[in-house]
């Protein structure tokens, strides 16, 4: 069997914002996504609670949610892919007698779609910019007292 790999992106917002999630405290924010991938950051800091890890481990729960509907579109895909040459491969040398004609139709082997859903928050947040180190970020609008995700 044929492992199949599924390389999925995580859009940002129009602000160009990557949403996180804490591991620890579950607090959601948004990280400027360009800024961080430029800078080779090795893991964050959530400025709520300040636990710091790795930074797949912020995976929010909307972009699991996305990440599994875009890799079952693309399995299914695949599999409408797969049946579609498996019925050509199998009557393609099957001829025509003057009792049988054979004629395969695969245009229409669908096995469904299932809706994306947003990969963003659906929570209010306030833009900060860090003093220090002039990261870019969002926290759910009125936090206080909050830490900079990539500031040591």
């Amino acid at each position: 069997m044929t492992d199949m790999v599924v390389n999925i992106d995580l859009p940002t917002d129009e602000a160009g914002m990557l949403p996180r999630q804490c591991p620890s405290c579950d607090g959601q924010f948004t990280i400027h996504g360009e800024t961080y991938e430029q800078e080779h950051y090795l893991n964050l800091r959530c400025p709520y609670c300040d636990w710091i890890a790795e930074f797949d481990e912020f995976l929010t729960e909307e972009q699991a949610e996305y990440g599994n509907a875009v890799a079952e579109n693309e399995a299914r895909q695949m599999l409408e892919d797969q049946f579609a040459d498996m019925f050509e491969d199998a009557f393609s040398g099957t001829g025509s007698s003057d009792f049988i004609e054979v004629e395969t139709n695969t245009d229409n082997i669908d096995f469904g779609h299932r809706n994306t859903p947003s990969p963003h928050l659906a929570i209010e947040t306030d833009q900060m910019t860090c003093s220090d180190c002039g990261f870019s970020f969002a926290v759910e609008e009125g936090s206080g007292n909050i830490s900079c995700p990539v500031c040591r």
